[in-house]
């Protein structure tokens, strides 16, 4: 077997079920060039999804990945401007973050790209990127995610 032998599908289902963990992982992870064709595909298969970016270091970082996040993901329709959906995005960032708290990027650049995804009164915020290591030359790979069910406002 080779790894061209397995597809999307194959990778985001857990026991049979697509799950919006691993979808919003794929979403943060695949290749630039293939975001307006994964998005466009998993909208078609009823989620509602978004891909946005966010960099720099320390607190700053932080906050654009909520920013852009909570942008992205309005601006997006994948959640709606109420507090509810508002509150319940910011929980799913808090902890996608968590994995992203050591000491490194305090003093490190970091560049990340998060996918959003919703079915239902389910979301998922998965996050992965590089944060640089100062004085080496080398980027090290950072990701993170937090899933939040029944927390949305029910459409």
């Amino acid at each position: 077997m080779e790894l061209s032998d397995f597809s999307v599908e194959d990778i985001i289902k857990v026991d049979g079920e697509r799950t919006i963990g691993k979808i919003a992982t794929v979403l943060a992870m695949v290749d630039d060039q293939h975001d307006d064709q994964l998005v466009e595909t998993f909208i078609s298969a009823g989620y509602k999804v978004v891909i946005t970016r966010a960099g720099g270091k320390g607190e700053q970082f932080k906050n654009k990945v909520l920013r852009n996040s909570l942008g992205a993901a309005v601006k997006g329709d994948v959640i709606n401007e109420g507090i509810q959906d508002r509150r319940v995005l910011t929980r799913c960032v808090e902890r996608a973050l968590v994995a992203l708290n050591g000491s490194m990027s305090g003093i490190s650049g970091a560049g990340i790209k998060i996918g959003i995804v919703k079915k239902g009164v389910h979301l998922a915020v998965a996050m992965h990127g590089k944060i640089g290591i100062p004085g080496l030359d080398i980027d090290h790979e950072i990701s993170g995610l937090g899933v939040h069910y029944y927390g949305l406002i029910d459409e």
